[in-house]
């Protein structure tokens, strides 16, 4: 059966600068694949990202969902593959897989943005399914009183796209950036090498409400929702300097032995040192 005009499918292979600092492949390398995969699927739709911008047609990141199957290393050849869907408000959804070469799953992300023209409307497109209702589970409020621990940033101009405005890996890069921040300053990285522990990130969801602007300075805020045997679920929300909650996201974490790469038990100086940042709800 050949590939419908909503499917796509690409290639990409995976490069020296893509490993992080637990020598696997980042998870910002997989959305970086996947955003080629969904301009690859626009163009195949009548929408080649050179048309689009002679025309001031944007596109528009949104929410996404992400799971991570298995760790890749450098000179991975990886298949994206792709199915697109749009909602009645035009938003419009992607659902990918990437393979690696034994056809076993190393990512799912599903994401959403919309295109719109030179007059801000959201165009509608066609040849593609039409989704009845969004795949995503929304992300709980923060509760005024929780404790946080508070960062303000600065959004770079030169995060930008070819649309003046942030993609959505910009944005997984502002919560990575919390995540270390928070390790750094309320459990120490030193936590790595003292219990012989570190954490994979499993998976999770970003809800973008609005793209923080290029430019722009904001609030981070990152705490702990909840603490499992083997995992902990870590929240953050992105504030603009007037306070609205323009962004947030949910990740898994797992804890994991060093020495064994095998998942371990929540280790006690984890649970003691964030404690004054978990939900009490």
């Amino acid at each position: 059966m050949g590939i419908m005009p909503f499917e796509n499918r690409i290639s990409r292979y995976t490069h020296f600068s893509d490993l992080d600092w637990n020598r696997h492949v980042t998870s910002r390398a997989y959305e970086r694949f996947c955003y080629d995969g969904r301009f690859s699927l626009l163009e195949s739709l009548g929408y080649p990202i050179h048309s689009c911008l002679e025309k001031g047609i944007k596109f528009v990141s949104l929410d996404t969902n992400v799971r991570f199957q298995s760790q890749q290393f450098q000179n991975a050849k990886l298949e994206i593959h792709t199915i697109g869907s749009q909602g009645t408000d035009r938003t419009i959804y992607f659902d990918q897989v990437i393979y690696d070469q034994n056809e076993k799953k190393v990512c799912s992300i599903t994401a959403s943005a919309y295109l719109i023209d030179a007059e801000g409307n959201r165009l509608l497109l066609e040849g593609i399914p039409t989704q009845e209702s969004s795949p995503f589970t929304r992300i709980g409020k923060r509760l005024p009183e929780q404790n946080t621990l508070k960062h303000k940033m600065h959004i770079p101009f030169s995060d930008m796209s070819c649309f003046w405005n942030l993609p959505s890996e910009s944005v997984w890069k502002i919560f990575e950036e919390g995540r270390f921040l928070f390790f750094k300053e309320i459990i120490d990285l030193n936590f790595i090498h003292e219990t012989d522990s570190t954490t994979f990130f499993m998976g999770g969801d970003i809800q973008i409400h609005t793209l923080p602007e290029p430019g722009s300075e904001i609030l981070l805020l990152s705490w702990i929702e909840c603490i499992e045997k083997i995992r902990f679920y870590f929240r953050q929300d992105i504030l603009t300097e007037s306070g609205e909650t323009i962004a947030s996201m949910r990740d898994e974490q797992l804890f994991v032995q060093l020495s064994t790469s095998r998942p371990r038990k929540a280790p006690k100086e984890f649970v003691e040192l964030v404690e004054p940042f978990l939900e009490k709800r």
